[in-house]
């Protein structure tokens, strides 16, 4: 190999070192973030002290080169430098592969057999380089010209290089779908860049490429991957909701079985109240103290304020469980902040994956979900965790059928116990989802008053109500009014009597055929409001029931005060009444009472024949249950009275 001209010697140099400088550079902006927790965070911190290597042996090597002939001591740094080049050089492909693997999550899938099979190749190239001056296979020396010359080891360097490439490319396209778009850019991009070099530089040796096109791509990843500035919490230096999107997606797709913790604060308040202080980052570090004793910062989230979650991959369901319950007991233990000592409550969440949870939207209803006001838990297992996750489930279903139309009205009549006819028909909310099916309101109504939907639950019932009304068609089946359930929980809100008014107004249903049920368990402080809110129901043309009366403790207060029209009987109490003779005293009771004080009684429950019998000896006024009709979608009730009137 001839001597190097010297133009080509400084572009060679200058090359190899824009190379160092660039790659100096990620290094340092690596460090001054100070995250090295993750695996593909240290092999890029690998990488790069390679490339630096490479480039600051390329570089004093280029330049000495002119001098080798009459200066021993230049001879001799060209050599320990291309020595030097060609023994760490040799680690950067394999270090590559490794980094995709860590990235894409499948790095979770190398066993010991398989890391084995994986370093192989490159420990057995590594040994011939670093043999090289004992055999001079893979370069060899030219004594006239006092050059190096490449040798058949360099061919099987090459090989073994085109082997990572493809196991490589098999092992990006096969976890496609488990890194994000932009990763996906990223990795196929600057990847490629890195190859491309490598292959120019095998063909063409003079055009000193290789490492230049390295340090390029290594800076793309930086800016793409290893940049994690949106990753992190600003206040409190915690990864955040997105983060754990991004490793959560990843690790599900590597197949790997893991625990999640979810610690969620139930009073974060008392920081401020106990302390004065009400910067966000206060708890923040008060947890991440304690936690970062179980597991490494890089595992440890913050989705919420105060919501913490943390990826367990190596623990046994019972060391992981071990964990979660020294966790809790800390809670057990008053908290030092700022001169002042505090109590934080908090509820632990332990999930099995995928056991438990197997989607990102599944762990986010678990962090994301409201806990139950009254829960006697500390830490939630399975069990809790799935009635958790179907609250969850739910309440999204609430809020696809506000937008959806998921939501129908039903309709269940109501007779005349006098003959049997007709008197009008109450309308039942039924929910109809495309994921979850059918649910029932006993499960959705509470739901929806937890979350603050009810009000527009309850406009959706009445609109659809005060369409049928405007039909004409309950007129002219006998019907005098439907009956709609109100959330007392809106009742007692302001302005709700107005606002009721102006839905029926903008219908122009005729308010005579329209009447409320109210659940008689009202708090002692609503009883004036609600009695207010009745009132003036009535004054605008409304009627009014009491709904589920016997079924709470504050029946007599609520009747005396309050200006019901009918009196709705649970069904419990017929029921009762068939079972002993103490439960049919308690029926013909109340009955007499409510007759007495000139209520309209309707009881609901009905089912046999014998019931009706009972409850017309009685002198109850209206009946409704299974006997006549279960609850049925409009189109069936107006089929059911036209063919019952017949």
């Amino acid at each position: 190999m001839p001597l190097p001209d010297t133009q080509d010697s400084t572009m060679a140099v200058a090359f190899y070192a824009a190379s160092g400088l660039i790659s100096l550079t990620c290094l340092i902006y690596s460090l001054i973030q100070g995250r090295f927790d993750k695996l593909h965070k240290k092999l890029y911190l690998w990488m790069l002290a390679v490339l630096i290597v490479n480039s600051f042996t390329e570089t004093v090597a280029v330049f000495v080169t002119p001098y080798r002939l009459e200066n021993a001591t230049a001879y001799f740094i060209m050599t320990a430098c291309r020595y030097l080049y060609f023994t760490v050089h040799t680690l950067l492909l394999p270090l590559l592969v490794y980094y995709v693997l860590s990235v894409t999550g499948l790095s979770y899938r190398l066993n010991a057999r398989r890391n084995v099979i994986l370093c192989l190749p490159i420990v057995l190239a590594e040994l011939l380089f670093s043999t090289n001056p004992l055999h001079w296979w893979c370069y060899s020396f030219n004594e006239e010209t006092l050059m190096y010359q490449r040798e058949w080891g360099i061919t099987m360097l090459y090989i073994v290089s085109a082997l990572y490439i493809i196991f490589f490319v098999w092992t990006f396209f096969h976890s496609w779908r488990a890194i994000t778009h932009r990763r996906r850019v990223a990795l196929c991009y600057f990847t490629g860049i890195t190859i491309l070099g490598m292959v120019l530089q095998a063909l063409i040796i003079q055009l000193r490429v290789e490492l230049f096109a390295q340090s390029l791509a290594f800076l793309g990843l930086m800016l793409t991957i290893e940049d994690e500035s949106d990753l992190v919490n600003n206040d409190t230096g915690i990864y955040n909701r997105r983060a754990l999107q991004i490793d959560w997606d990843t690790l599900l797709a590597s197949g790997k079985d893991f625990h999640v913790l979810c610690i969620k604060i139930e009073n974060p308040g008392i920081i401020r109240r106990a302390t004065g202080l009400s910067d966000p980052t206060v708890l923040a570090d008060l947890l991440l103290e304690q936690l970062v004793r179980y597991l490494p910062r890089c595992f440890i989230y913050q989705t919420s304020e105060d919501t913490f979650v943390m990826t367990l991959l190596q623990q046994t369901h019972p060391a992981a469980l071990t964990m979660a319950n020294h966790i809790s007991e800390r809670f057990d233990r008053s908290w030092h902040c700022n001169n002042a000592e505090i109590q934080l409550k908090a509820t632990i969440m332990l999930a099995r994956v995928p056991e438990d949870i197997d989607s990102a939207g599944k762990l986010f209803d678990m962090t994301d979900t409201a806990l139950p006001q009254i829960h006697s838990v500390r830490l939630y297992g399975k069990e809790n965790l799935n009635y958790l996750l179907r609250r969850r489930e739910v309440e999204a279903a609430i809020q696809r059928s506000l937008d959806r139309g998921g939501f129908e009205v039903y309709y269940q009549p109501t007779f005349r116990t006098d003959g049997l006819a007709v008197m009008g028909a109450e309308a039942l909310l039924r929910l109809h989802d495309e994921d979850l099916g059918n649910i029932y309101p006993d499960e959705f109504i509470p739901l929806a008053e937890e979350i603050g939907l009810i009000g527009q639950v309850d406009d959706f019932v009445l609109q659809s109500v005060c369409r049928f009304i405007n039909s004409g068609m309950p007129r002219k089946l006998g019907i005098d009014s439907i009956n709609v359930n109100l959330s007392v929980q809106q009742c007692v809100q302001p302005g709700f009597v107005d606002h009721i008014a102006a839905l029926v107004k903008e219908s122009e249903a005729d308010r005579s055929q329209i009447s409320f049920e109210i659940t008689e368990s009202v708090e002692a402080g609503d009883y004036a409001v609600l009695d207010a809110v009745i009132r003036e129901f009535k004054k605008q043309g409304f009627h009014v029931y009491m709904d589920d009366f016997g079924t709470g403790y504050s029946n007599m207060r609520s009747l005396f005060a309050m200006d019901f029209d009918i009196i709705k009987i649970d069904k419990s109490l017929l029921w009762g009444a068939e079972k002993s003779e103490l439960g049919l005293t308690i029926l013909s009771n109340n009955v007499h009472m409510l007759k007495q004080l000139g209520l309209g009684v309707l009881v609901e429950g009905v089912e046999t024949k014998e019931q009706i019998d009972l409850l017309a000896k009685l002198g109850v006024d209206y009946l409704q249950g299974f006997y006549f009709s279960r609850p049925i979608p409009e189109k069936e009730l107006v089929a059911f009275l036209q063919n019952r009137k017949v």
